[in-house]
């Protein structure tokens, strides 16, 4: 018997499943519970970023991004991959579906929010090739080095 509840074989890996759903659920509300994770799954959901795009997009350190990038991976949320020296960040495709669900029920107040556009903006103007090994270009990093070039 668990939790007052007489499980038999026949039911027992519906409970597990269930049991797994409800975690999993837990876990991708608390990892949401903070704006940042929001704005960061939002930058992700649709495509894959190194972390200076992130960090200039969102206009936050790599110590803040990196802290809440973990807290995100540890939910399952998001998925890393390590190129060289540089690390890119994508929605976790088996997470996808239920970051999408949660997404589309604040739908309208996402679309709307100042904070969101100001960032997709950002990461609009940003330009992603590497030149000698350098971080990948963002709007500011550019123009300093377009400055710096003989």
């Amino acid at each position: 018997m668990v939790l007052g509840l007489e499980i038999s074989l026949d039911n027992s890996s519906v409970i597990t499943d269930t049991l797994r759903r409800v975690q999993d659920l837990v876990k991708t509300a608390k990892a949401m519970a903070d704006s940042t994770r929001v704005r960061i799954l939002v930058a992700v959901r649709e495509r894959e970023l190194c972390v200076c795009q992130l960090c200039d997009s969102l206009e936050v350190t790599q110590s803040t991004l990196s802290t809440h990038l973990q807290v995100l991976r540890a939910a399952g949320l998001i998925t890393g991959r390590r190129e060289g020296r540089w690390m890119y960040y994508q929605c976790e495709p088996g997470a996808r579906a239920r970051v999408d669900g949660i997404f589309q029920s604040f739908g309208p107040a996402l679309a709307a929010d100042r904070v969101l556009l100001a960032d997709a903006r950002r990461l609009g103007k940003q330009s992603s090739p590497r030149e000698d090994s350098s971080c990948c270009l963002s709007r500011a990093g550019s123009a300093v080095r377009k400055k710096q070039r003989p």
